[in-house]
């Protein structure tokens, strides 16, 4: 690792005083315009990338090749940059691959936010927004747009500067919004983020009418709960009353606020019948109450004791697995050999918790298992030769420069190789230790 400057906060001082407020605006410009060479920088490189890429098929292929297989490349090449932008940033490859997005567009179509964004008149959150509002414009309605908005900017925070983006967006779109709203409905979707404490959040992206109406009936039916003995804030019932309905029921008990005398039977019918299923590790002396150490969720989200043993005490079955009890490490998942796939493809999820490539979080049940080392070339199907991929990094595995070792102690332990020769090691969720029986 390349170490930085040594930095004290007396540095940031001015020689003759002054007002350090003004050392922060002067810092300040001088992030937006990094990030303005960043954008540029970005984009050349996905430039010479996508065209390396482009002249090595060039020398496989010949005109027998077909253009779906062409076209498929171009589609590797765009991927494998992007996981190297990732594992380059430590980012994940969606955030790079809106870093790459925007960077693009800054620099091939809007050159008067990338030249105010240079200055440093601007910051990157208006130069996003920029780009958010006016992706999806023909080139002649997007300069206009860009022209009318952008000396806003410089006097606007983010947040009114994009309210007043798209109001102005809408006088200037050629589509109707009819139109636009049928297609953004694809990008509609749930998104988990884990954070401390044992909380976490959930992000609904739908249709604006809808999420309005959920949010309605959701402060209808906390005010509703509302009492000279009621404790919790609005927002409190709202996230219970939520809970509730999604879950049906909730430390044993039902909640009667949905369904109503307006749902059809149907609707009755499926909320009945919703059952919630929850993986949590929870170490043998915090069962018995001897101790308070976190138990885990899904494997790395950490729970309190008191609902950890509230939901054990309700499971319906154990899955055991013995931890050494000062490593947390895997002695065993009920079998001491691996020699039975069920079994080893078990340890492995364990193991792996998630997809071994550099930055991915998808879940290992979702996720292909993969001899590192090809089976086709002579490599064995042993939990020292297997990790978890998902699709997508499995495809890039296979099919392009990307090139992985693992380390054949059992520690599960990868090395990637990028295209461009950078190498990063990945590490399993939950380190491995394996007996052997005589």
């Amino acid at each position: 690792m390349v170490s930085g400057p040594s930095f004290a906060p007396a540095d940031a001082v001015p020689a003759r005083g002054g007002d350090l407020l003004d050392v922060v605006a002067g810092l300040d410009r001088q992030i937006n315009q990094l990030s303005a060479l960043r954008a540029l920088a970005l984009d050349l490189a996905r430039k010479e990338h996508l065209a390396r890429a482009a002249g090595q098929a060039a020398t496989r292929a010949d005109a027998e090749v077909s253009s779906v297989a062409r076209f498929d490349s171009a589609v590797l090449a765009q991927r494998s940059f992007r996981a190297e932008v990732a594992a380059l940033l430590t980012i994940s490859e969606r955030a790079a691959e809106n870093l790459i997005a925007v960077s693009g567009l800054l620099a091939s179509a809007l050159p008067a936010t990338t030249a105010a964004l240079g200055r440093g008149d601007i910051s990157w959150r208006h130069a996003t927004i920029m780009v958010d509002q006016t992706a999806g414009l023909d080139p002649a309605p997007m300069a206009g747009l860009e022209q009318k908005v952008l000396e806003s900017a410089e006097r606007l925070t983010p947040p009114k500067f994009a309210r007043m983006l798209r109001k102005t967006r809408e006088q200037l779109h050629p589509e109707t919004i009819v139109a636009r709203h049928t297609t953004a409905l694809d990008e509609r979707g749930v998104t988990l983020d884990d954070d401390r404490d044992g909380m976490s959040s959930l992000t609904i992206r739908a249709g604006s009418v809808h999420l309005h109406a959920i949010l309605n009936r959701l402060t209808t039916a906390a005010r509703a709960l509302n009492g000279p003995l009621e404790e919790r804030t609005l927002d409190q019932r709202r996230a219970d009353i939520l809970t509730h309905v999604l879950l049906a029921h909730v430390d044993g008990e039902a909640f009667g606020v949905v369904p109503d005398q307006w749902d059809d039977e149907n609707f009755v019918h499926w909320y009945r019948g919703i059952t919630a299923e929850v993986t949590i590790t929870v170490p043998v002396l915090t069962l018995l109450g001897h101790n308070n150490t976190p138990a885990t969720l899904d494997g790395w989200v950490p729970i309190d004791p008191v609902t950890a043993r509230r939901l054990t005490a309700g499971a319906k079955s154990f899955l055991r697995i013995l931890t050494h009890p000062e490593t947390g490490a895997v002695l065993s998942v009920g079998r001491t050999r691996y020699t039975v796939p069920p079994d080893l493809r078990r340890h492995l999820q364990i193991r792996d918790l998630t997809c071994r490539f550099p930055g991915c979080s998808m879940p290992a049940e979702r996720s292909d298992i993969d001899h590192t080392h090809d089976w086709a070339l002579g490599g064995e199907t042993d939990h020292t030769n297997l990790a978890h991929l998902c699709r997508n990094h499995h495809t890039l595995k296979g099919n392009t420069p990307w090139k992985v070792t693992q380390t054949g102690d059992g520690s599960g332990v990868l090395t990637w190789t990028t295209p461009t020769g950078r190498t990063y090691r990945t590490h399993p969720q939950t380190p491995t230790q394996t007996h052997e029986t005589a």
